[in-house]
């Protein structure tokens, strides 16, 4: 299938470690039947055995692969390395992955993949001309879409609107957008701000082609500090649906909704699978 031939391909979507093998992937799949049409890879450029054995699982299942490299430096200080982009070009032709998604973070510091220590993209305008560019290259290079997304914030630098700025570099970069619902409750929880703002009626929600759902937790501190963590480990809770049920309607080209919860057990992420495919499949048949 051509990388962009995606018009009649929608559905729910999981993820799990890819590191950990098959085992909890095969699970989900067996317990979520059709209502898995996506399954989403996250791997390292040079990661060819893992790419190969989950494009195998992907054609078995009869699901279509996502791909979510965790080295892609989009945001980072580090010059794009193109050796480095065409593996990743290569890893997405394997997988047969119609774009690329990648969280607007520094993912590499001087050649080291950083993982769970990525650092967000600073909430400020000067951010935007910057990635646009990279994100740019990265597209000349890889020969296939990328599509940005909004990553998690425990700390901000800058104080814009997280939507807004994806909105200027999609529009200057010509890509496409991944909607993270719970990366957004969480930093506009931090921010102070109302979880839904009258901007977001200016997000060229056309762009948008994926939606990531997983659960938040409420870490609390002294002096009434209050951190919302988002690791995959919870199922999604009522306030973080909600915005979803709020905002999605307006994204008429999305494909895939993604439940991310790589520490949850395979019945409840089967069961999340299950829940978003019958929530979204109305108003995709719409559509």
């Amino acid at each position: 299938m051509n990388p962009l031939d995606i018009s009649t391909v929608r559905g729910a979507s999981y993820s799990c470690d890819a590191a950990k093998g098959l085992d909890v992937a095969e699970a989900v799949a067996d317990r979520a039947g059709t209502a898995a049409t996506w399954y989403s890879v996250g791997i390292l450029n040079h990661q060819q055995d893992l790419a190969l054995l989950f494009a195998e699982f992907c054609r078995r299942r009869q699901l279509r692969a996502l791909f979510h490299p965790v080295d892609l430096d989009i945001c980072g200080t580090d010059p794009l390395d193109d050796d480095q982009l065409r593996e990743l070009g290569a890893r997405a032709a394997e997988l047969d992955a119609p774009w690329l998604n990648i969280d607007l973070a520094m993912w590499c510091r001087h050649g080291e993949a950083l993982l769970e220590a990525m650092l967000p993209m600073p909430l400020v305008a000067e951010a935007v001309a910057y990635t646009a560019d990279r994100v740019k290259h990265a597209q000349d290079v890889l020969q296939r879409p990328l599509t940005i997304e909004n990553p998690p914030y425990l700390f901000k630098v800058g104080d814009g609107d997280v939507l807004q700025l994806m909105h200027e570099i999609a529009a200057r970069a010509d890509c496409l957008m991944t909607i993270d619902v719970g990366h957004l409750y969480g930093l506009r929880r931090l921010q102070g701000r109302a979880l839904i703002q009258p901007s977001d009626d200016d997000l060229d929600w056309d762009r948008v082609v994926e939606v990531h759902l997983s659960g938040t937790y409420d870490r609390r501190f002294p002096d009434e500090l209050v951190v919302v963590d988002d690791k995959h480990d919870w199922p999604v809770q009522p306030p973080v649906w909600d915005l979803a049920m709020a905002l999605l309607p307006r994204a008429t080209n999305l494909r895939a909704v993604l439940a991310e919860a790589e520490g949850l057990s395979p019945d409840e992420l089967a069961a999340s699978v299950i829940r978003f495919a019958d929530a979204f499949r109305p108003w995709w048949e719409r559509s």
